[in-house]
Formats: C-alpha cells, sequence, structure tokens
C-alpha cells in the first residue's frame, strides 16, 4: 500500500527547512544549477503543501512558475493557501502520471520523493518527459544508512552503539518487498544516467541540525522537538515498545534484535533527558541533477 502523507502537514513542515540552508541553495541556484538569471518554468514532483515553491521561487528570476503536484489533496489545500496570490498552481496527480505535455518546463524538481516510490525509475522518466531538451532535472533524496552512521549524541556515545547493522537489514529488506528504497540519495546518479540524462552531478546539502543545552529559546525548543520527531523519539511506555518492536519485526528484524535496540532508545530517553544532551544531526540530502538532451 502506497504511503499517505494526507495528516503530515505539521511534521512536514517542521522537518522541510531544516534539511537546508537558504545561503547554499542560493549559491546552487546561482552557481551550480544557473538557473536563477532568467525566467524559468518549474515543476514540483510530489509537491506536498508546495514547500519548494515558497523556498526556491525566491532566488528566481522574476516571471519563473511554479506548478506543484501531488496525490494528496489536504496537503494541496495547505498548499493552496500558503501560495495564494503568488502565481503559483497546485493539482492533484500521481509522481508516474504528470498530467503535463511534453516539453513543458525548463525546470523538473522533486523533494525526498523518489526515496518513497516502489519505482522510481517511472517517475523520474516522467520528470524527462515534461522537461525541455536543455533543461534541468534535479532530485533530492536521502541515504538513511548514511544517517544513522553519522549521528552523534555526546552523552549516549552514539557513534560508538547505533546498531547500524540493524539498520541496514531493515531497509534492505523494506527494499526487497516493496521496492523502496531509503538509501536512494546516492543511488539516483546512476539512475539519471541510465535514464539517459547527461552532465550529472551531485551535492549533499549542508545543514546540519545542532541541540545543545540550555534550551532557553522558543527557536531551541521547537529544533530539539523536531529532532526527536525526525528520528530520535521513543516509545516511553509497554504499548509503545510492543508497537515498535512489532514495526522491526515486519521490516525483517529479528525480534530479539529488535527488542534491544528499542529498550537501548527508551534508556536514552530522548524526549525526557534529550535538552540536556549535546546533538549533532545531519541533514544529509543527496542534490543529484542532469541535463535533458532530447535532440539527434
Amino acid at each position: 500500500m502506497a504511503e499517505s502523507w494526507d495528516d503530515q502537514y505539521e511534521v512536514l513542515s517542521a522537518t522541510r527547512p531544516m534539511y537546508h540552508n537558504e545561503d547554499y541553495w542560493r549559491f546552487l541556484v546561482r552557481e551550480v544549477w544557473r538557473i536563477g538569471e532568467a525566467p524559468r518554468a518549474v515543476v514540483d514532483f510530489g509537491c506536498g503543501y508546495g514547500w519548494l515553491g515558497l523556498f526556491l521561487m525566491p532566488m528566481l528570476a522574476a516571471g519563473s512558475s511554479y506548478v506543484g503536484f501531488d496525490r494528496s489533496e489536504p496537503l494541496l489545500r495547505r498548499g493552496r493557501a500558503l501560495l495564494a496570490g503568488q502565481g503559483a498552481r497546485l493539482v492533484r496527480a500521481e509522481a508516474t502520471a504528470a498530467p503535463f505535455a511534453d516539453d513543458t518546463f525548463d525546470v523538473a524538481i522533486a523533494h525526498t520523493l523518489l526515496m518513497h516510490l516502489p519505482d522510481p525509475g517511472r517517475a523520474l522518466a516522467e520528470m524527462i518527459r515534461v522537461t525541455r531538451d536543455g533543461g534541468l532535472v534535479i532530485a533530492g533524496d536521502a541515504s538513511h544508512n548514511a544517517i544513522n552512521a553519522l549521528l552523534h549524541v555526546h552523552e549516549t556515545d552514539e557513534q560508538e552503539h547505533m546498531p547500524l547493522a540493524l539498520f541496514q537489514a531493515m531497509n534492505a529488506g523494506v527494499r526487497r518487498r516493496t521496492g523502496v528504497d531509503r538509501n536512494i540519495g546516492m543511488k539516483t546518479p546512476v539512475l539519471m544516467r541510465q535514464a539517459g540524462l547527461t552532465d550529472i552531478q551531485a551535492r549533499i546539502s549542508d545543514a546540519v541540525r545542532l541541540s545543545f543545552p540550555p534550551l532557553d529559546t522558543p527557536e531551541k525548543q521547537r529544533r530539539f522537538a523536531v529532532m526527536c520527531d525526525d528520528g530520535l523519539g521513543a516509545p516511553e511506555d509497554e504499548a509503545g515498545f510492543e508497537t515498535v518492536v512489532a514495526w522491526l519485526v515486519a521490516r525483517d528484524v529479528p525480534r530479539e534484535t529488535a527488542a534491544a535496540e528499542v529498550r537501548r532508545e527508551m534508556a536514552n530517553a530522548y524526549r525526557r533527558r534529550g535538552a540536556g544532551y549535546h546533538i549533532v544531526q545531519p541533514g544529509l540530502i543527496t542534490l543529484s541533477f542532469g541535463t535533458v538532451r532530447k535532440g539527434p
């Protein structure tokens, strides 16, 4: 069954901005992608509530246009309100069946979309189809194994104790069963080459989230809460313990191994004790991009 994001606006709106720094994206737009000097027609695959429209479009030249599409109507309704009066358009459609003619856009972009699709190649082919000759296709996705490997929590020494093999096995199991690849970020340049894009390059997002005590401002408290919601949270009672263990077992993790890891995370008690922890959490979105060549 496809993932549903209908009720995830609060999570998405809190986490998306923390994966990227605006100054780095301005550098990419100006110096790397070179899409800021003239008006561009942009399409956003799997746009959710249109975060990329809000984030990217102010960096582009006047006269640029933004069209986003997603399968979630509740998120699209949120986005239409946020983007009202900005000349943007949000429509409902599947990422593997873009409702646009060939060669419509100058830039096709997708943020953390391919890593949620059982057949990401179909979405990538659609991105290429709707982009004009000489246009740019950009995809930003994570590699969860790398994120787990780089997380540092000083008080619990995650660099020494994170069970990397468990997460590798879990992600591999999900991919075998469903085709969904949580490590697709570092694989995307190869997929782009296989799809026929040229001049392929990749960059890594530069954002690293820090949470250091004391959490004495609303912004620090908000950042810490987002970090917990985005991977540091753990169950706080036996019912939650059983739920998370069952979730891991369903993803090919042996019950004994799953139970030991959940107990370890519960002992770390990030939500209760984490305000006193020194946490360094990487964003690590791989931004892969290539040029569309359709001529002879």
